[in-house]
C-alpha cells in the first residue's frame, strides 16, 4: 500500500485530509485520505490505513465532498513581470481575481513600467501581490521562461524575506538571441563565470535551463516556416545562426545546462532539434527536460519521433491558439487548423507539459484546459481540427505530474503519494468527471503549499 513514512519524517502531529483523491499517481490514482506531517506526505490510501500509518494522535481535515489533486505547476508563467504589471496597472494592495483577468483580457499588461526601472523593492511588492492571485487558481509552482537578471534578484530578494509561497524553477535568459546580441560567445563567457548550473537551489527557488529564441513570433509573421509568409514573402526569421546556436547547445550539453528553445514554426522546431540531436552525441540530454517551447505551428512528425527519441519535453501553452488562432487561419488558411497539436505530441511519445505564457496570454488554467479539450478558440465559431484534442485528465496530468518532472521535481511533486512535498488543491468537483464547458466554473476551494494552506474560501 505504500503506507510507510520516509525515515527523516519526524514524530509530531499528523493531518488527515479527508476527500476524493485523485493523486496522479498511476499506482494509486484513487484514494480516500492522506497524512500530512510538516511538509511532507507520509500516507495515501482508505482513511483506515491512512489513520494506522500515523505516528500518534492526529487531526483531521475533512473535505470528503471535494476533489483533491497535486497542486498545479504553470510550466511558462512570467509571474514576476506579471506582478509587476498588475503592480503598474492596477496598483499596490489586494485585487480581485476576476479584475485582474478582466484587466489582462483588455490591456494585455503591455504598459510599460516607466522611466525608471522597477526596483528590488517593487518587485518584493510584486511577488506579495501576485502570488496569491495565482494561488487563487489552483497553482503551487510555476516554472519563468526566461528570467533576466533584475527578475532573478527579485526572486532572491522574495526568497530571502521568506515571502516566497510559490515554487519557482527560474529559467535564466543569456541575453543572446536578442536582434542587437545575435552572438553566443559573451553568454557562454557569462554562463562559465556563474559557478552553478541547472538544478541549483531548493524546494522554493531552483534554477532552471536556460532560455533561447530559436525563432520570431507566429502573429508578426516571423516564425520560421518552410514556406514564405504570405503576408509578406518571408519563411521568418532564424535568431541565432546555425553554427552559433551549436555551439551554444553543445556547451550546456557538456556543462550541465539544460535549454529550453523558442521554436514556433515547423521549420524552426526542426532546426532547433537537429541542434539538440547533434549536442546529444556528445553528452546525453535524455531526462535533462531540455524543451521545446510553444512548438505549435505546423509541427512535423519527424520532429515529434526526433524530440520523442531524444528525451526532449514539449512546453505547449494552449493560451497562444486561444487568442491568436483565429487570426493565424485567416493568413494561412487550413494549415493552421492543427496548430498546437498537443494530440500529435502525446501519440509521438512526448512528454507534454502545459503553460500559460502569462501574463501576455490569458493564464487561467480552467480555460486552457477547455481549449485544448474542445479545440475552441476566441474569434471563431468552429474549432480548430478536433484530430488534435486531448483529454481533461491528460491535460491535468500535463499542469502536475509530468510538469513537476520539467521543473526538476518529479521525485518530490506533481503526485498525492508518500514521501511527496504535500502540495494540492481542492476543487470542489472532480474536473475529470465535468463536460468540458463545466470547467470554465470549476471553483478552487483550497491551495497548499508544503503543509501550509496558502488559499481557502468557504461554500
Amino acid at each position: 500500500m505504500r503506507l510507510t513514512a520516509p525515515d527523516d519524517v519526524p514524530d509530531r502531529a499528523a493531518t488527515v485530509v479527508i476527500g476524493q483523491l485523485r493523486t496522479m499517481d498511476p499506482e494509486r490514482p484513487h484514494a480516500e485520505a492522506m497524512a500530512i506531517v510538516g511538509d511532507r506526505i507520509i500516507a495515501v490510501g482508505s482513511r483506515e490505513e491512512v489513520a494506522a500509518a500515523c505516528p500518534g494522535e492526529f487531526a483531521v481535515l475533512d473535505l470528503a465532498d471535494t476533489t483533491v489533486m497535486p497542486g498545479l505547476i504553470d510550466t511558462h508563467l512570467h509571474m514576476q513581470r506579471g506582478g509587476l504589471k498588475i503592480l503598474h496597472d492596477l496598483g499596490d494592495g489586494t485585487h480581485d481575481l476576476g479584475l485582474v483577468m478582466a484587466t489582462m483580457k483588455e490591456k494585455g499588461f503591455e504598459a510599460g513600467w516607466g522611466e525608471q526601472p522597477p526596483t528590488l523593492e517593487d518587485r518584493a511588492a510584486a511577488m506579495r501581490l501576485v502570488q496569491p492571485l495565482m494561488h487563487q487558481l489552483g497553482f503551487t509552482g510555476i516554472i519563468d521562461p526566461a528570467a533576466t537578471e533584475d527578475e532573478l534578484s527579485g526572486y532572491q530578494e522574495s526568497w530571502r524575506r521568506g515571502e516566497m509561497t510559490m515554487r519557482v524553477v527560474a529559467m535564466p535568459y543569456p541575453n543572446v538571441g536578442d536582434w542587437d546580441t545575435p552572438e553566443v560567445d559573451a553568454a557562454i563567457e557569462r554562463l562559465e563565470g556563474v559557478g552553478l548550473s541547472t538544478g541549483f537551489g531548493d524546494d522554493l527557488l531552483r534554477i532552471g535551463g536556460i532560455k533561447v529564441y530559436f525563432d520570431g513570433e507566429a502573429m508578426k509573421g516571423e516564425a520560421l516556416r518552410r514556406t514564405p509568409w504570405p503576408h509578406n514573402g518571408s519563411v521568418g526569421y532564424q535568431r541565432i545562426r546555425t553554427e552559433e546556436f551549436q555551439k551554444l547547445v553543445d556547451h550546456c550539453a557538456t556543462n550541465g545546462w539544460s535549454v529550453g528553445v523558442h521554436a514556433v514554426g515547423g521549420a524552426g522546431i526542426a532546426g532547433a532539434l537537429d541542434a539538440f540531436e547533434k549536442a546529444d552525441a556528445k553528452q546525453s540530454i535524455a531526462g535533462r527536460q531540455w524543451q521545446i517551447i510553444h512548438g505549435y505551428l505546423e509541427t512535423e512528425q519527424e520532429s515529434m519521433e526526433k524530440a520523442a527519441r531524444l528525451g526532449v519535453v514539449i512546453a505547449a501553452q494552449p493560451s497562444i491558439p486561444l487568442r491568436n488562432a483565429a487570426g493565424l487561419v485567416d493568413r494561412l488558411g487550413d494549415s493552421a487548423l492543427t496548430m498546437n497539436p498537443l494530440r500529435s505530441w502525446l501519440d509521438a511519445g512526448v512528454a507534454l507539459a502545459l503553460g500559460s505564457d502569462g501574463p501576455f496570454f490569458p493564464f487561467d488554467p480552467r480555460e486552457l484546459i477547455w481549449s485544448a479539450v474542445t479545440r475552441r478558440v476566441w474569434g471563431r465559431d468552429e474549432p480548430l481540427d478536433l484530430s488534435e484534442a486531448i483529454t481533461i485528465e491528460e491535460a491535468l496530468r500535463a499542469y502536475t505530474s509530468t510538469a513537476a518532472v520539467v521543473a526538476f521535481s518529479g521525485d518530490r511533486r506533481g503526485m498525492l503519494s508518500p514521501g511527496k512535498l504535500a502540495d494540492w488543491v481542492a476543487f470542489d468537483r472532480d474536473p475529470v468527471t465535468l463536460m468540458p464547458d463545466e470547467l470554465l466554473d470549476l471553483r478552487v476551494l483550497r491551495t497548499v503549499v508544503g503543509g501550509r494552506t496558502v488559499h481557502e474560501v468557504t461554500r
